[in-house]
């Protein structure tokens, strides 16, 4: 049974009914009606049972949420704000009327979306929709990140497909595209584009269902002369992307699209640069940035400081050692995270617990060190100097580092590395030494990126929301109003604990 855009009571209404104006060849309007919802609720409703009175039952929302969030790649913030703006949004939903407000607790709804992994979802949502619906794949082409497979529909005869323009030497759309086929003026398809406000639900419809038929995509550069300032954020680090600068990039490339701008990242590395700041200067002067994210330990670094102070570039530092006036910072209490994890191997048994330091210029490395040393002498355990070794945040020093640590006379019963990718070296060290985790070694990282989870046994970690830092520091730089005092936010750690460590051996 597929659902239909029908009427429902007042009651249950907040603003104007969105079957009045929608677009129904919109690509979320026709997957609206092609997904056989009462099979997704069968799936979910003894899970998520709620169903507010007039409004869609908790389930279809989580459903509904968890697939936008996959086709479109969002971070919670995001999603829940573009539901919110956005009528197809809540068309996908279940809604019937246009709402201010969710009907469900924020908390339950992330719950219930983190629960439907990509696999689970994709799976239903394949088995929810039908090959008749014809969704063409060029009007929806996200529908690929779900692995949802479409049967390509045959046109009728004489029929003409949605326009395909911006290759092969054809015109590009531009913003006169878009507002002929919407039927406005091209302001205000420059105020929906930046998410302006005084513009009424049924033009914003209209011109995000433009937007989507013509597949235009505003030009960064053309937007930057218009408005006398730059599109773009730079995010500069000073090492080979590992997983943290990797996690960091995606979390910034996500809400830098959201917010309508461009990342550029760029390798600044102190120690090779002869001259820093001209190096600063020349990218500043050709990239002509909004803004500027730094990543540790360029976060610490006062000359590059100076030098975007001194060209009024707003920035962001990402964990600092140390908190500076009037600079903006997004951290966690790195101190404090290293304290509890070091606690928490202490509390199982351990008391010969190893340590593999980060980046000796790293401010997070010293904090980390400081909660694990600090950790230990609250506890009456000695601190070792043998069992701290000297990493350098890679996956080869904590490869080095584990073999001198297990080498050792009387080697160490836990091992607990400044980041994961130090972690994987010690399992290696482990492995080639032929010591079981968490058996013989109890072993626990910090971050929790990607690669904790694909070790095994996988690994016990302090996570530290390292997309969410990234985006929040965006965030701040985008603001419509340049706030009038610097912003500290110290997000929340946790301690994740997974198969990697137990107690010491008898």
């Amino acid at each position: 049974m597929r659902h239909k855009l029908g009427r429902i009571p007042e009651e249950g209404a907040s603003g104007p009914r969105l079957d009045d104006f929608i677009d129904g060849g919109h690509g979320l309007a026709k997957l609206t009606t092609a997904i056989d919802w009462h099979l997704l609720e069968s799936r979910l409703t003894p899970i998520h049972a709620e169903t507010a009175h007039g409004r869609p039952s908790q389930a279809r929302v989580i459903a509904g949420l968890a697939i936008l969030r996959e086709l479109y790649g969002l971070l919670d913030d995001a999603l829940f704000q573009l539901w919110l703006e956005n009528p197809y949004y809540q068309l996908l939903c279940g809604e019937r009327v246009f709402q201010h407000q969710l009907a469900y607790d924020r908390a339950a709804l992330v719950s219930g979306i983190r629960r439907l992994t990509h696999d689970k979802l994709a799976a239903l949502v394949q088995a929810a929709i039908s090959p008749a619906a014809n969704i063409e794949t060029a009007n929806l082409p996200e529908l690929s990140r779900l692995g949802v497979r479409l049967e390509a529909a045959t046109p009728a005869a004489g029929a003409k497909g949605p326009p395909r323009r911006g290759r092969n030497g054809e015109k590009p759309v531009s913003i006169y595209d878009v507002a002929k086929r919407a039927g406005v003026s091209i302001k205000t398809v420059s105020l929906v584009i930046n998410r302006r406000p005084n513009v009424s639900l049924r033009t914003r419809t209209t011109v995000l269902a433009a937007i989507d038929a013509l597949a235009y995509k505003p030009n960064v550069f053309a937007r930057g002369l218009a408005s006398e300032r730059s599109f773009l954020i730079g995010l500069l680090h000073d090492v080979a992307p590992g997983t943290y600068i990797a996690d960091l990039q995606l979390g910034a490339l996500a809400r830098c699209r959201e917010e309508g701008y461009h990342l550029m990242v760029e390798l600044v590395n102190p120690a090779l640069d002869t001259d820093l700041s001209q190096r600063v200067r020349t990218l500043l002067s050709e990239s002509v940035l909004h803004g500027v994210i730094l990543t540790p330990p360029l976060t610490d670094e006062t000359v590059l400081m100076e030098e975007l102070t001194r060209a009024q570039t707003p920035f962001v530092r990402i964990a600092p050692g140390t908190q500076i006036p009037r600079l903006s910072a997004i951290c966690i209490d790195e101190y404090k995270a290293a304290y509890e994890m070091t606690a928490y191997l202490i509390g199982i048994g351990h008391r010969r617990i190893a340590f593999v330091k980060g980046k000796p210029d790293h401010g997070a490395a010293r904090l980390r060190f400081d909660g694990y040393r600090t950790a230990l002498k609250d506890a009456g355990v000695p601190v070792v100097e043998e069992l701290c070794a000297q990493g350098f945040f890679t996956y080869q020093s904590g490869l080095e580092a584990g073999e001198r640590l297990l080498t050792l006379k009387q080697r160490p019963t836990a091992i607990f590395a400044g980041n994961d990718d130090m972690a994987a070296g010690v399992m290696a060290a482990s492995q080639r030494l032929n010591l079981r985790i968490p058996d013989e070694l109890s072993l626990a990282g910090f971050d929790d990126s990607s690669v904790a989870q694909v070790l095994w046994p996988r690994l016990t970690t302090c996570r530290q929301p390292i997309k969410e830092m990234a985006a929040t520091a965006v965030s701040i730089l985008t603001q419509k109003h340049a706030p009038e005092q610097p912003q500290v936010c110290q997000l929340a750690h946790e301690l994740v604990v997974r198969e990697s460590t137990a107690p010491p051996p008898a």
